[in-house]
Order: structure tokens, then sequence, then C-alpha cells
């Protein structure tokens, strides 16, 4: 797979665009969407100050001590927040230096303990729930959190966030709820007396959808790597070897379970890449890849290691071709939301599921 350095920083400067005088935080969970967090950290850590890079986000302390190790400096965001297990908060505050995004009252409570043990200031970002039901403390919870606080001088809160269940869609009830809860919660921690330097509800479709322009960061993901937004560049470009090239005769069938069988004489390319490599078996009979720029759909059941796909339209066709799986070929091009329409999921589980045995070259 072939991620685009060039077109990630192009994102990068129409991401910081719309996101005016805010700073971003870029998100490398999951192995920066399948794109590799150590390069996409490594082309986007040297940005100078006047571009705004705060930091990066991460799912958990495992890639944040990913992180480290690749030498990156910059603030790193525990985003799904640290557990009371396995050491997460010694590792996440006293070992790595990483920034937790807090989300309940008891790991809060964990939190002042420890640091109260290290006699060490540390700093971290309070996450509410304002609607979307999955990470965060309640709003009933705030003036518990307010208390511990104020009671631990040595917990500097430097943010306050919340996420957006529906940030694409803007109008509908619940994604307005969702601004005003937050903004409530804010007023109650300002009228506490605390000032946090952060607040932030963006992610990559509430900063297109410019929900919360109040807020100074933005965390940028999926749009990052331009996938879901006409206006950014897609990043990874994705293709596999043809092994071999094979005459069908009418009646023949293809692969596993005979699961095709030939309506007329064809010509079919035998493709080196399979569920394997996150190329879905829900794809077969169903997905297309583009081989000279033309179009030609997978026949038969994609296998763990391989993948056959009708090539009688594609004159001169040989070994020596690849075919694109996602990305552009010619003037057309095959989009993570296209087979994510094929995969009945969503771009995000097409990207984060290419397997790491495919091989990421960076240009």
């Amino acid at each position: 797979m072939e991620v685009d350095l060039s077109l990630l920083k192009k994102n990068y400067q129409r991401l910081l665009k719309r996101a005016g005088g805010a700073e971003l935080l870029v998100l490398l969970k999951s192995d920066a969407y399948g794109h590799s967090h150590r390069e996409i950290s490594l082309a986007l850590d040297g940005l100078p100050e006047k571009e705004k890079l705060h930091g990066f986000g991460v799912a958990n302390v495992e890639e944040g001590i990913e992180l480290r190790r690749e030498g990156v400096r910059r603030p790193v965001y525990v985003m799904s927040g640290i557990q009371q297990y396995d050491g997460d908060i010694h590792r996440c505050l006293e070992t790595c230096d990483l920034i937790p995004v807090v989300s309940s009252v008891s790991i809060l409570s964990e939190i002042a303990q420890t640091t109260r043990r290290l006699k060490a200031e540390r700093s971290l970002h309070l996450k509410f729930n304002t609607g979307m039901n999955r990470l965060g403390i309640d709003s009933l919870e705030v003036a518990e959190c307010l208390k511990i606080i104020s009671a631990n001088p040595q917990l500097k809160v430097s943010g306050l966030m919340s996420h957006l269940a529906s940030g694409e869609k803007p109008g509908v009830a619940l994604t307005k709820s969702q601004v005003l809860n937050f903004r409530r919660i804010i007023a109650q921690v300002e009228g506490a007396g605390l000032n946090p330097k952060y607040r932030h509800l963006n992610n990559s479709a509430g900063l297109a959808s410019g929900l919360f322009p109040e807020g100074n960061l933005c965390r940028i993901g999926l749009h990052l790597y331009g996938v879901g937004d006409p206006e950014l560049f897609p990043v990874a470009r994705w293709t596999a070897q043809v092994y071999q090239i094979r005459a069908l005769a009418k009646g023949d069938r293809v692969g596993y379970g005979a699961r095709f069988t030939a309506k007329k004489k064809m010509k079919m390319a035998v493709l080196g890449v399979g569920y394997g490599d996150g190329y879905r078996r829900i794809f077969s009979n169903r997905a297309e890849v583009l081989v000279r720029g033309k179009r030609c759909p997978v026949i038969g059941s994609v296998s763990m290691d391989l993948t056959a796909v009708d090539v009688t339209g594609v004159p001169g066709i040989s070994t020596n071709d690849r075919a694109v799986l996602l990305g552009k070929d010619g003037k057309d091009e095959i989009t993570a939301e296209e087979l994510a329409v094929y995969a009945s999921s969503i771009s995000w589980e097409i990207l984060t599921g290419i397997s790491p045995r495919v091989p990421r070259v960076f240009r």
C-alpha cells in the first residue's frame, strides 16, 4: 500500500485553514487508521509552531508507548482513557509522559492518589458525556469532579472535551443537544474557578460542520487521510500483483465453494491478496478492482491469500500488472466508501482492517 505523505500534508493544511485559529490534535489510533503511526507522526512531528500541531491522540497506553519509542516528543493523549489494570496509570503518568483523557470519577480519584504519591504535577483532560452515552463523565458528576480537583492542586486540568455522535448531521436534535450540554458543562466548570486552556468538541465531521466555533482544539482523524470529504485527497493507494491469468470456458467454476460459474468464455486473473491482508471475504462476487484503468469484478470467493477477478475486458493484461484495490487508476477510483458499501460497513473499518502484512510504502 502506497501512502502519499505530500497529500497528507496538503490535507493537514486544508484542515488547519478550516479550523480557523484552533490548534489540531492528530489522531493516530489503530496505526494511524491503517496508514502507519510511525511514518505519519514523523512526517508531522517536525512541523513549525505556526502550523499549530498541538499533538497526537492514541486509543490506549500501548499505542502511546509506541509513539514515545519512535521519538515523538509532542503531547500524546490517551483518548480512550486509562484503566485500573495492568499498571496503566503508572505507565501513563510516571513512565511514558502521556496525557490521560479522564472519563470517570473513579479514574480521576485514582490519578489523584497516584500523583500525590509521586509528589508531581500532571496534566489531564476531562471528557464529558453530553449525549453519545459511551465514555464520559455525566453532567450530574461534574460537581464531584470539581471537588476532587480542588482538593488535589497537583492535578492540572488543561482541557475539557466531549465527543459527537453525529457530527456530520449538524441539524439533528442530538447534535444540537450535545453542543448545548457541553457549553453548560464548560460554564459550570468555569463558575467553579477552573479555566482550562483547551476546549474541544469537534472531530473531523464536527469541524467540517462548524459545530463548535469557540473551540480552540480540533481532533482530526479520518479526514486527515483524505477519506469522507471530497475536498481532501485520499492518501492511500492499495494494489495487488497479478499472479496468474487463466482462460475460462462456459460452465467453469472458480474458487472455494465454487461460488462463481462462468456463463460464457472469459478471462480471469488471480491476484495476490485475500482476507488475510484485509481484503474481506464479503467482497466475494461483489467488489470491483481496477486493472489498467478498467473495472474488473471479483469472481468467486475471496480466499486467505488470493482473489480472482474477471479481466475479459482488459486487453494485454500480464503478470507484470497490478490491480488497484483502493485508490485511483487512470480516470477511475475505488474509494474506501465504495468498499464499505460492499462490506456493509464503514470506511474506518476498511482502512483499519488492512493487515500489517501488507507492506506500506511511503512517498
